[in-house]
């Protein structure tokens, strides 16, 4: 029988300083798949290669790894069949503030509250686009523990989502990304999708770029720069 649990794992990348002084981009990228299982063994033998050549990988993490290991990762990924990315760009100085200031606001609210529940509910209807209900019986979503600062907020966000649109049963979660080899995986398009944007090197997004369904500047088409 086809197995119908949709699996997906979501991380970010880039930070919530609205200011010259963060970054100029914040991500979001998930990965999706029907069998998290299928090859990802594999990944195992490459670090247990890198260890019998004396190099310390106790999981894969794209911003800490060397190059060497790096190549090798995206390499691995590369050749993953059922798998497919969607991503979410920010372009941070074209966010209107109230969408993330609290002086904007009449109670407090979350950091980056509003611009972060909308990147995570645009993310999400680009993944379900492709699928249909009877396609898909009950759906996973694991984020990275670094979600875990807007814990509730991501709660609220994707259930109120998946209850709308995709009324299927589902559950979510909140791994370290060294738990997990696709959250490892999803750190590494994650990474790759950031890179990209925030300093056009390409040669990671190329690595998996016939995986990407989609990639989408959320605020693209905004003329106001804000800082």
């Amino acid at each position: 029988m086809k197995n119908k649990t949709l699996f997906i794992f979501v991380d970010e990348s880039g930070n919530f300083d609205f200011s010259y002084t963060g970054t100029k981009h914040f991500v979001i990228t998930s990965i999706t798949t029907f069998n998290p299982l299928n090859g990802r063994e594999n990944l195992d033998k490459v670090r247990y290669r890198f260890l019998a050549e004396g190099k310390n990988i106790e999981y894969f993490h794209a911003t800490e790894d060397r190059q060497v290991v790096r190549d090798e990762a995206f390499n691995f990924i590369g050749g993953i069949d059922d798998l497919e990315i969607d991503t979410v760009i920010v372009q941070k100085n074209k966010t209107n503030p109230s969408l993330y200031s609290s002086k904007h606001k009449k109670k407090k609210r979350y950091e980056g509250y509003d611009v972060y529940g909308v990147a995570l509910r645009t993310l999400l209807q680009y993944v379900f686009r492709r699928y249909e209900q009877g396609n898909v019986e009950k759906v996973i979503v694991v984020l990275s523990s670094i979600f875990t600062k807007n814990e509730e907020l991501i709660l609220k966000t994707i259930k109120s989502y998946l209850k709308k649109y995709f009324n299927v049963p589902f559950f979510i979660y909140f791994h370290n990304s060294r738990s997990d080899k696709n959250c490892q995986i999803a750190d590494y398009c994650c990474w790759a999708m950031y890179v990209k944007w925030e300093r056009n090197e390409l040669r990671p997004y190329k690595a998996i770029e016939e995986k990407v369904k989609s990639e989408f500047d959320i605020f693209k088409c905004g003329q106001t720069k804000y800082y």
